[in-house]
């Protein structure tokens, strides 16, 4: 009886070691466990809710080649997305050639070409489709006919606002320098002056009497933020140099000397009449208006008659800075002006930007 019972626990002792032998040889002989693609991302145009015509640009690392001996192709499921469409090309980054193309459901299936799809990162461009209209929605990539090893899931957000709108106000802005400089001040940027005074000096019938032999010139300077611009304008008090009841009238010509006459005029003298300061934005260069658009020298006399109203002499289109105009005032008399010490005029210049 022992013989038995010792037989009976020997025999049950050795099916156990069989059985979890044989077990063991069947773990050890199954598939080997997929291998999950890496750097998995889709990059949206924009993730709005349900919005339509969304541009994708896919990419991931594959583990292993998609081999084109055995058909190999590659799954890739967009769960909630619809209306999927094939536009741009596969890329096989680490060498080889891919095609891809949409089935029902959403999936999109990238099959190898004449060549594997190497191993190594892999990107698919500018495909569309429509978005879910909610959550957060997988994309699982999965091993085709042919291929094996893959498999692995990523997700992509769905929001209802994925915009976010910025906004800033600049104020209107606007400054304006007009006065007489003395010889050799350059009129730019850097003039910072207002005001003063033009003195001719005494008038004969010899010679045109011209401001840059005693101030120089009336420099203008204008800066401003307007996108239509400014417009500078002129105003003599007496439409003319006056003494009393006497005047010597402002007319638009070329003057000579013992013909009676008044203006100004363009500057040309020392450089650039007008144009806008070099070491600053530049934007809109300044433009005279007639009569006084006409260039004037010590001894070019061409003016611009004073009327009396408020008449353009400079213009900027657009915004600007530091745009400048340098202005000469001349005089000349005939024989017959009566003689006073005491002929003036009075010019008001005034900026006015279009906000």
């Amino acid at each position: 009886m022992q013989f038995k019972k010792r037989h009976k626990e020997l025999f049950a002792k050795l099916t156990a070691i069989s059985l979890i032998t044989a077990s063991i040889i069947f773990m050890n002989s199954g598939a080997a466990l997929a291998a999950s693609p890496t750097l998995m991302k889709d990059i949206l145009s924009n993730e709005i809710a349900s919005a339509t015509g969304v541009t994708h640009t896919l990419s991931m690392t594959i583990p292993t080649a998609i081999s084109p001996a055995n058909t190999g192709t590659l799954i890739i499921t967009f769960t909630g997305f619809s209306a999927m469409t094939t536009g741009g090309a596969v890329t096989c980054v680490a060498g080889g050639t891919a095609s891809a193309v949409w089935s029902a459901g959403n999936v999109l299936t990238l099959t190898s070409g004449s060549t594997a799809c190497a191993a190594g990162a892999l990107t698919f461009t500018s495909f569309t489709g429509t978005n879910p209209s909610s959550g957060s929605n997988t994309v699982t990539v999965a091993t085709g006919v042919g291929t094996s090893g893959i498999s692995g899931s990523f997700a992509i957000p769905i929001v209802s606002d994925d915009t976010v709108s910025v906004s800033a106000s600049i104020s209107p802005s606007i400054t304006f320098n007009v006065g007489s400089q003395t010889s050799g001040t350059a009129c730019s940027g850097s003039y910072s002056g207002n005001g003063g005074v033009v003195a001719l000096g005494t008038l004969t019938t010899s010679a045109v009497a011209t401001s840059d032999t005693s101030v120089y010139n009336i420099c203008s300077r204008l800066t401003t933020n307007s996108a239509s611009g400014a417009v500078v304008t002129v105003q003599s008090l007496n439409s003319g140099l006056k003494s009393g009841t006497d005047t010597i009238a402002s007319t638009t010509a070329t003057l000579t000397a013992g013909t009676s006459g008044y203006g100004i005029c363009d500057s040309t003298i020392g450089g650039s009449d007008s144009g806008v300061d070099s070491t600053t934005p530049t934007g809109s260069t300044p433009v005279a208006t007639a009569p006084f658009s006409s260039a004037c020298t010590t001894s070019a006399h061409n003016v611009g008659g004073l009327n009396g109203t408020a008449q353009s002499i400079w213009s900027v289109a657009h915004a600007s800075q530091n745009a400048y105009w340098k202005i000469l005032v001349k005089a000349a008399i005939s024989g017959t002006v009566p003689a006073h010490s005491d002929y003036a005029d009075t010019l008001t210049f005034i900026a006015t930007g279009t906000f």
